[in-house]
């Protein structure tokens, strides 16, 4: 990673003086979002039976606790800084690389394609090869967030594009090593065949690696097939660990690795509509049986479902999306997918959040609404009874949007209030706050 950091830094200075002044087949070109409030207001939560919470839930004198006003930068994604990216790309025919790099951290780190390079032998599309650090989003679902990252300041979950259907990375595959390669073929118009593995091997081709059957285990293999003036059909497998494994076999299971488990995605995209764009994903995780001296435990993380919806007749425009995650799926403990005795039927609530963004355009700017609801499912005990622990959220807020030259402006107000419980009370804090969001642009 030294090494990528310093080349980028040399070649954005060789690059750097006037973007003209860069070699035939070279472009620098930069994105970046940050974003600040100068409020941001959490309210004492409530304990679900319409009373404060206390500091000392075991003494009924203690305290009652207060809620508490913040203010500081981030990003609409989440997390405390500020996304300042670069990117420098070169590319003929044949043969092309890609350095993308952040400065998040006072200092500058490798982006999600930070480092590729890949080579297309015939000069065509038919078979190109990739290797290094990369993303590619020729699968990848369409539509992610509906405002520019203002819904994340609304809150309840902001699912991207991913979460309709998962891009091909050099990672994704989890298998660890920081590097991956990809073999694609796009043979003829429209489809679209991917094949990328995670893995790295020693320098000097004599040392270790990553053991060939763990990098298979975690592959990811998918196509999708454009059909003109109707949409997009795709579908893919993201290794991980599937149907049974024995773990008192030492061979067999050499190379597991608890809660990674397979699935199987298909999405289509419906283009056919002048000014409308549907697009339905659904991931399908792979049921697990792991055997032990003691017994067997199943795992599964159900089935997840993303609709996502736009729709633009100036100066009207409308986003909608819906995602459902956990249908199905056995319990969680914090992270981790508890296995479960074969006669154990608990099952986690499904949670669904459904999200609707209205926007007006007006002359040098853009008004939109975000309105957001939440409902966690009723989980399921060990003897199928339900818990009765199902909630139930709102959130909404509005926002303007100052289109700018190679950037934008985003401001608003969002109030996000606290989950109810099954009998209408409040459980824990709801959030008031101004988020204010920066952008550029340089393409």
């Amino acid at each position: 990673m030294k090494k990528l950091i310093a080349i980028a830094v040399v070649l954005a200075l060789v690059a750097g003086v006037a973007f003209a002044q860069t070699a035939n087949g070279i472009t620098v070109n930069a994105w970046g979002r940050g974003a600040f409030s100068p409020l941001k207001f959490v309210s004492a939560p409530q304990d679900g039976k319409g009373n404060i919470e206390k500091v000392d839930p075991t003494d009924p004198n203690s305290k009652d606790k207060e809620g508490e006003a913040y203010t500081g930068t981030g990003a609409s994604w989440g997390g405390d800084k500020a996304r300042i990216d670069f990117r420098i790309n070169g590319a003929n025919d044949y043969v092309g690389f890609n350095v993308g790099a952040v400065a998040e951290a006072d200092q500058l780190a490798g982006n999600d394609d930070a480092a590729k390079i890949w080579v297309k032998p015939f000069g065509s599309e038919a078979l190109k090869l990739s290797v290094g650090i990369f993303v590619d989003h020729t699968l990848r679902g369409k539509i992610g967030n509906l405002d520019a990252g203002f819904s994340s300041m609304v809150g309840l979950g902001t699912p991207e594009e991913d979460a309709i259907f998962q891009r091909f990375t050099s990672n994704a595959g989890q298998g660890g090593a920081p590097h991956g390669y990809m073999i694609s073929s796009a043979p003829v118009d429209g489809l679209f065949i991917g094949l990328a593995v995670n893995g790295g091997l020693d320098l000097g081709w004599s040392g270790t690696g990553t053991v060939a059957s763990k990098a298979f285990q975690y592959l990811q293999l998918g196509a999708g097939y454009n059909i003109a003036n109707i949409g997009h059909i795709r579908a893919q497998y993201l290794g991980g660990w599937s149907g049974t494994v024995d773990t008192t076999d030492a061979d067999k299971s050499k190379y597991y690795e608890p809660g990674k488990l397979a699935r199987i995605e298909a999405a289509f995209a419906l283009t056919a509509v002048q000014g409308l764009l549907v697009d339905l994903g659904g991931k399908f995780w792979l049921p697990l049986e792991v055997k032990d001296a003691a017994g067997s435990k199943f795992y599964s993380n159900g089935i997840d479902f993303s609709l996502g919806t736009t729709f633009n007749a100036a100066p009207f425009g409308i986003g909608f999306r819906v995602d459902i995650d956990g249908l199905g799926a056995n319990p969680k403990a914090g992270d981790t997918v508890i296995g479960l005795d074969k006669d154990d039927k608990s099952e986690r609530g499904a949670n669904t959040v459904i999200r609707l963004v209205p926007t007006f355009d007006l002359e040098g700017a853009t008004l939109g609404l975000d309105v957001a609801f939440k409902l966690v499912g009723e989980s399921k005990k060990a003897n199928g009874d339900g818990k009765e622990d199902n909630t139930s959220q709102l959130a909404f807020g509005a926002f303007v949007k100052k289109g700018l030259p190679n950037g934008s402006l985003i401001a608003g107000l969002s109030y996000t209030l606290a989950p109810n419980n099954k009998d209408g009370k409040p459980v824990g804090s709801s959030v008031f706050q101004i988020p204010i969001i920066l952008e550029y642009a340089f393409f």
